[in-house]
């Protein structure tokens, strides 16, 4: 199954936008959105719903901006469960965000791939399992959270259990609804080799 080439529901059109839709659209990008419209697809969409939007928007936030993972690990949850939900909204989004802090098209390829071994540590490893393991079945077995728990206080457990589940949430709403890559993103939807697990 491959992702909608046309939205579901679409961007909101501008004779739709109430002031609690510009609240959406500049809640990332400041008073020239509020003007203008969001440059982002999602945040025209989500402004469809504001009610619903700007609460979502504040506990993305916390998950990109405020959460006690470190930026190499929140990158690392966002991508993998965006391969796991063939999410190549979020996939192409998050590695322009990735390659800003380093990491590298092996990096990215090992993330498409069901095994995931080199090049991440014995941790990443085990971070990116745990991913895996909840996708699945929404559980961790007991030997991937012994290891995780090695490294992992408790709000980094609950910090990265929460990010999962929220990029699973976004990966699933992207990808029903449809919500259309923005062309400056194409160049980094697919940097290795399919998407899709096999």
């Amino acid at each position: 199954m491959t992702e909608s080439s046309t939205p579901r529901i679409k961007p909101l059109p501008r004779e739709e936008w109430t002031d609690a839709a510009r609240e959406v659209f500049a809640f990332w990008e400041g008073p020239s959105a509020r003007e203008n419209g969001s440059r982002s697809n999602t945040m025209m969409t989500l402004a469809n719903h504001p009610k619903l939007a700007l609460p979502s928007l504040d506990f993305g936030k916390y998950m990109l901006v405020e959460s006690s993972l470190t930026v190499r690990q929140r990158e690392l949850v966002v991508l993998r469960v965006a391969w796991r939900y063939d999410s190549h909204y979020q996939w192409a989004h998050h590695v322009h965000a990735a390659r800003k802090i380093g990491l590298t098209d092996a990096e990215f390829g090992a993330l498409q791939s069901e095994e995931v071994s080199e090049p991440f540590s014995r941790e990443e490893r085990a971070l990116l399992r745990a991913i895996d393991q909840l996708c699945v079945r929404g559980r961790i077995d007991d030997p991937t959270w012994a290891i995780l728990e090695e490294t992992m206080d408790r709000h980094q457990l609950m910090d990265f259990l929460y990010s999962v589940g929220f990029f699973a949430m976004n990966a699933w709403v992207q990808g029903a609804i449809g919500i259309q890559l923005e062309p400056e993103f194409e160049q980094f939807s697919r940097p290795a080799q399919d998407m899709r697990p096999s």
